[in-house]
């Protein structure tokens, strides 16, 4: 099959992540397949560079931005269809809400056998102000019509889907976003420590892994975390990530009179390694996906504690794998995190089984192999 994949950044997150994963694989088994992305720009750090490294074969469409912009989003939506026609490709996939847009009208325009999109989550609250997640809907609504399939990440995402009347059942399907789990049995003794990042030995280390921006909600984690060392004053809390919020992060916990006791790591590349030198995993999210950090945490044997929205029910087993809490809400977050700070064995039973629920159902090589079947289903059809 000719592919085109339709993002409109490469920088670090689970939306790109993936997409790069399946653009690989894909490229792996054989198919001419091209990643088109706008600037890789953003705090967040990007990925651009480590998937041409790794042999992706991308082309930057300037025009391409996540922000809305009438006319570049017109003069993009222009060069992408020039760019479908000229590659007579078979397959457009486009991930995240504004790529999905603009590459499905491309792809619209210029004829294309099989349209597909995954939203990676959805811009449907958390996000915007009312009216501009009204607009986005209804966008959403639209471009459905003529898209054969729409990816969903849970079984939570497809069902927020379909309560909102995005499209009709038939069109979705749920696919887990795919985690490449050697990157995560690789992780050894040899790399970072937490003497590198001053953390006691001793200390036990609450951890999260996020871009510091407000939809993930580490505003809540801070607040939650007084009455947690209050009790535990041994506990340190290890935020890994950058953002546009990370000033304010600090000054919060200054504010807080905790900032002695949260390390902020900043952006890394060693992810798996700083995971390993995790006890608990924290998520205090809005809005996710599905949490592919979750499944991360999963592999690397940590149990979890994070907020009930979305996709998330669907990789935390409430009770089995972690803890489950409402979204801004820090004292249940506090609860929840002294539950499994008090009984450690409870929390390493957690952390087995939610091994064993991600790996290997939660694998790049299930994703890859349900997204083409999908692939084939719908060009089966039109050829009929």
């Amino acid at each position: 099959m000719r592919i085109l994949h339709i993002i409109t950044r490469m920088v670090v997150g689970g939306a790109q992540e993936n997409t790069m994963l399946t653009v690989l694989a894909q490229q792996a088994a054989g198919h001419e397949v091209l990643l088109v992305t706008g600037p890789s720009l953003g705090e967040e750090g990007e990925l651009e560079t480590r998937a041409r490294a790794l042999g992706a074969k991308i082309r930057v469409v300037p025009e391409l931005v996540r922000e809305l912009d009438p006319v570049r989003d017109l003069r993009a939506t222009a060069v992408l269809r020039r760019l479908i026609r000229e590659g007579n490709y078979s397959v457009v996939h486009t991930h995240t809400s504004k790529a999905g847009v603009v590459g499905r009208l491309a792809a619209r325009a210029a004829r294309t056998p099989a349209i597909i999109h995954t939203p990676h989550g959805h811009v449907f609250h958390g996000y915007f102000g009312p009216w501009k997640t009204a607009l986005f809907r209804e966008t959403e609504r639209f471009c459905a019509r003529f898209t054969d399939r729409l990816i969903m990440l849970t079984a939570n995402e497809q069902r927020e889907h379909l309560e909102l009347g995005i499209a009709p059942a038939r069109k979705f399907v749920t696919i887990h976003s795919g985690v490449d789990f050697s990157r995560f049995e690789k992780a050894g003794a040899n790399g970072t420590t937490r003497a590198d990042l001053g953390i006691p030995e001793d200390a036990t280390v609450i951890g999260c892994v996020a871009r510091l921006v407000s939809i993930k909600g580490h505003e809540y984690l801070l607040r939650a975390m007084p009455p947690v060392l209050q009790r535990f004053p041994k506990a340190r809390l290890l935020l890994v990530g950058d953002g546009p919020l990370t000033e304010p992060l600090r000054e919060l916990a200054r504010t807080l009179g905790i900032a002695d006791r949260v390390v902020f790591a900043g952006l890394r590349e060693d992810v798996p390694q700083l995971l390993r030198l995790m006890d608990l995993f924290a998520l205090a999210s809005l809005n996710e996906g599905m949490g592919r950090v979750l499944v991360e945490a999963g592999a690397c044997r940590l149990p979890s504690v994070a907020t009930r929205v979305s996709g998330i029910p669907d990789v935390i087993e409430e009770g089995v794998t972690g803890l489950l809490v409402d979204p801004a809400s820090p004292e249940q977050m506090s609860e929840a995190l002294m539950q499994l700070l008090e009984d450690p064995e409870r929390a390493r039973r957690m952390g087995e089984a939610a091994y064993r629920k991600v790996v290997p159902a939660f694998g790049v090589e299930a994703m890859v192999e349900r997204i083409e079947a999908v692939y084939q289903e719908v060009l089966a059809k039109k050829a009929r």
